[in-house]
């Protein structure tokens, strides 16, 4: 790194972080793998750093020192050891579901500046932000970060949109009764908020066979094969999808009167 180059703080701390992580896990290879004995264990580690400090765009950024440059700053690092029930405690504090979406989904209406400050605020993903506006916090969450809390509603209205990805069918098995009736699996997102959402088929009713954030399944009647499908988690949000599958239940159809004259032609043989 030239005297030229500035980098993140954090990316600093993480780049030394990972290297005694590394010379950790070699002590630790070395007493399980190797049977050799530890005489020495690094408890603290101190460190002086010289560098001038930046401030952009909500970042603290420090460019290293050169030899002679007496107007650099000082900082002073000490890496202290961590325990397991530490680790553990704060890997608990910021696991999140891995279907949820993160702040990067608003930057149509947040700058990378207005997410990094709800970021400092324990706001990562967009959940937790609909999260605090139910518990009526969003107030102090625009206080905190110093972002007008219509602008967040206005944000978080637009991330919890329902949104239609794929109207696909659920392919019936050998196993199936012929009873069963069709099945379409709607998947997306937002699709479901505290209640079964309303589905309708070219102004028609669905009925919904179970729901979720992300996927609803419907039992559509034959006629209803294809047209426009509206969905709807609240009466006051709609979503709506052209789609067409009559060729495939054709095909469903063939397929099963084949298996049921292999049938018979079984039984008769018999």
């Amino acid at each position: 790194m030239t005297t030229e180059t500035s980098l993140p703080l954090e990316h600093f701390i993480q780049a030394v972080q990972s290297q005694l992580d590394n010379a950790q896990t070699a002590m630790a290879v070395k007493a399980r793998n190797l049977n050799l004995p530890l005489t020495f264990a690094i408890k603290d580690i101190s460190l002086d750093l010289r560098a001038h400090v930046e401030f952009a765009r909500s970042e603290i950024r420090i460019r290293p020192a050169g030899p002679s440059d007496k107007e650099a700053s000082v900082f002073h690092l000490v890496f202290t050891a961590i325990t397991r029930p530490m680790i553990e405690e704060n890997a608990i504090a910021f696991s999140e579901d891995p279907e949820d979406r993160s702040l990067d989904e608003l930057k149509d209406d947040l700058s990378d500046e207005e997410r990094r400050r709800l970021e400092w605020a324990g706001v990562r993903t967009v959940s937790k932000l609909r999260e605090m506006e139910e518990q009526g916090a969003s107030r102090t969450v625009g206080r905190v970060t110093n972002l007008p809390v219509e602008r967040l509603k206005r944000a978080l209205d637009r991330a919890s949109a329902p949104l239609v990805e794929h109207i696909l069918p659920v392919e019936r098995t050998s196993d199936d009764s012929p009873d069963l009736p069709n099945l379409l699996r709607i998947r997306g997102r937002n699709l479901m908020l505290k209640s079964l959402p309303g589905v309708m088929i070219s102004g028609e009713p669905v009925s919904v066979v179970r729901a979720t954030d992300r996927e609803v399944v419907i039992a559509p009647q034959e006629h209803q094969m294809a047209g426009e499908l509206t969905i709807a988690p609240s009466p006051q949000i709609v979503t709506a999808m052209a789609f067409d599958l009559r060729p495939f239940w054709r095909q469903q159809d063939v397929n099963k009167n084949t298996r049921n004259e292999s049938a018979k032609d079984k039984g008769g043989a018999t």
